[in-house]
Formats: C-alpha cells, sequence, structure tokens
C-alpha cells in the first residue's frame, strides 16, 4: 500500500463516521460530502481515498473541515483547520 493509499483509507474512515443526512445510509455519501462543502468535488474526493490525488494544501484544509477536524499536524506542525479557511477567505 502506498502512502497515498494509506492517506485516502484513513479519509475514507473518517467520512464513514458521518452519518448521512439526505440518503438512507449509514454514512455520507462523496457527492454529499462535496454538495454540502464549498471547494470540493465528488471526483476529487474519489481520487483521494483512492490514493490517485496529490491534493494540495489549501484542499486537505477544506477536506478536513468537511470531515470536521479541527486540527491537522503536517510535518509536525499543528494547523488550526478554521483559522487556516478564514485566512484563505480573505485572500
Amino acid at each position: 500500500m502506498t502512502e497515498k493509499e494509506k492517506l485516502g483509507k484513513y479519509l475514507l474512515k473518517l467520512r464513514e463516521r458521518i452519518p448521512s443526512k439526505e440518503y438512507d445510509k449509514e454514512h455520507i455519501s462523496q457527492q454529499e460530502l462535496a454538495d454540502s462543502n464549498t471547494g470540493l468535488t465528488k471526483f476529487f474526493i474519489g481520487t483521494v481515498e483512492r490514493g490517485e490525488a496529490n491534493p494540495t494544501l489549501d484542499k486537505l484544509i477544506l477536506l478536513a473541515k468537511a470531515l470536521d477536524l479541527k486540527t491537522i499536524t503536517l510535518l509536525e506542525l499543528e494547523i488550526n483547520v478554521d483559522k487556516y479557511i478564514k485566512e484563505l477567505e480573505k485572500k
């Protein structure tokens, strides 16, 4: 398993913990997650979950926000998801 595939598998597990609000399913679908979060598409989420994508930091932060993560740690640096998105919106 590649490192990108490990990341994708982890993100899939996080998505599967979010209940669906629109469909009669146990967890939110890629489409529902994309529809309810600006900057994300079903295609993007799918490629990340399959370990095919090379997401930018901005996309990873948007995905973290969609998955209801408050912080993420990259390169031993903790990033506040909400603060990062606010700074991104100011651009």
